[in-house]
């Protein structure tokens, strides 16, 4: 867990603020703290919470504005600084807001880190005198310095990306990309046409940048004629691509197809989470390199990523994780890497199924209490003996055509199951089956 989140009002307000905030600055050992937020209506309030709140245990705080999510975990660590928060619900309804965590390491809080920030929630004596107050810093140039760190990096492929001229469709939702993911794409020399841009936090579409939620996307692509559409989600560290036909490709491809581009010049271990498409396995494969899969989230796999020292990683939610970079998902370099990777190949994005063949995912959830859990793991590994069985991260089973993953929600009262399949009627009917064995009394 990196942060905690809720309504605005029961759920998180100022006084929870205060509780959080205050013992982060101390569990960082005062010094500087980075922070940032996306452009929910709440998010000026909050902060203005956080900012007194570290001020007040001695942080100076640089204030980075609205900003992404990874352009916070950059500046952490291009700063030197003691660690970071973001105000953010990520794709949480607009009246919803939250804090995320960042060590000094600019990655998320681990198990230990959380376990070791929470134990000082209580602690009454950790207001420094008037004259220990930190100070406060607004910079103007946490983005630029991203982007800058981006472009500059050899595996992007800034001047191929330049000399293809892409006419891209940029669908930032009105949230913390909206300034961010269409500058690094001017800068990349292309001719950006942006939509849901403006910085009022209201989300005129479904804020997860899933194929269901962007027909605004995929209607602008084919009236401007655009070479591709990327969309994320309101704090901008999930990207999904639209190709030149408005066709959503789906959010899995965009971690195989970052992927690739990596791969294809520096050979290294790849690391994702145990719910992301076999594309990747194919990925790793083809380039002849180790993959490693972790527990679903992003500190599992960033985790992951810091243990067998990958090259590049991330998650099948349109996370790319290119820690050379930035070691979180960032759609900044995911643009970068996804762009270098057409401009590399020479091909339209509809002819992506070329070089990486798909494979299809059905995502689904029911209720806790439709099913007795425990039972119907047991049902599953009876009924698949004979094929591949993981039971680090609820239940995952691999067969020769089909994989299935099956694990409770941390945040939910509810049961995630996800299957793959050769495209989407396989995998549906596959899950039919699954459903059908859990089910049956």
């Amino acid at each position: 867990m990196s942060g905690l989140r809720g309504v605005v009002g029961p759920g998180i307000n100022v006084e929870i603020i205060v509780k959080y905030a205050s013992a982060f600055g101390v569990f960082s050992g005062g010094g500087k703290i980075v922070i940032g937020r996306d452009t929910r209506p709440t998010g000026e309030m909050l902060t203005s919470a956080l900012i007194a709140s570290l001020e007040g245990v001695g942080c100076d705080v640089v204030d980075l504005g609205i900003v992404p999510t990874p352009t916070v975990l950059f500046n952490v660590r291009s700063l030197n600084a003691n660690g970071g928060i973001i105000v953010t619900a990520s794709h949480n309804p607009v009246e919803w807001n939250a804090l995320k965590f960042v060590s000094k390491r600019g990655i998320f809080l681990n198990k230990t880190e959380t376990e070791k920030f929470h134990s000082l929630l209580e602690k009454s004596d950790k207001w420094v005198t008037w004259d220990k107050i930190g100070h406060y810093n607004r910079d103007e140039n946490g983005i630029s310095r991203h982007i800058k760190a981006i472009i500059n990096n050899s595996t992007v492929m800034a001047n191929k990306i330049r000399e293809r001229r892409f006419r891209v469709l940029i669908d930032t939702v009105n949230g913390g990309g909206y300034l961010a993911d269409s500058e690094i794409l001017k800068r990349l020399g292309c001719e950006v046409i942006s939509i849901n841009d403006k910085p009022n936090g209201i989300f005129p579409r479904g804020p997860e940048p899933i194929p269901e939620n962007l027909n605004m996307l995929s209607k602008a692509v084919i009236e401007n004629r655009a070479d591709i559409g990327f969309a994320v989600d309101p704090d901008a560290d999930r990207l999904a691509i639209v190709d030149e036909r408005g066709i959503p490709l789906g959010e899995e491809y965009t971690l195989p197809i970052a992927c690739y581009h990596v791969l294809a010049g520096k050979k290294g271990a790849i690391v994702t989470n145990y719910s992301t498409s076999s594309m990747m396995d194919y990925i790793a494969g083809k380039f002849g390199v180790p993959i490693y899969r972790t527990p679903v989230g992003e500190a599992n796999v960033v985790e992951g990523i810091l243990k067998y020292n990958a090259v590049v990683g991330g998650e099948g939610n349109g996370g790319v994780i290119f820690p050379e970079i930035n070691p979180t998902r960032d759609s900044l370099t995911g643009i970068a890497l996804v762009l270098s990777f057409f401009a590399t190949e020479g091909i339209k994005t509809s002819e992506i199924r070329k070089i990486i063949p798909e494979r299809v995912l059905f995502k689904t959830k029911i209720s806790i209490d439709e099913i007795d859990f425990e039972n119907a793991i047991d049902k599953l590994k009876e009924y698949f003996s004979n094929s591949d069985i993981i039971e680090e991260d609820g239940l995952k089973i691999v067969t020769k055509d089909h994989w299935v993953h099956i694990r409770k929600s941390g945040t939910e009262p509810i049961v995630r199951i996800m299957t793959e399949g050769a495209n989407k009627e396989d995998a549906k009917s596959f899950y039919n089956k699954i459903h059908s064995l859990i089910t049956e009394k």
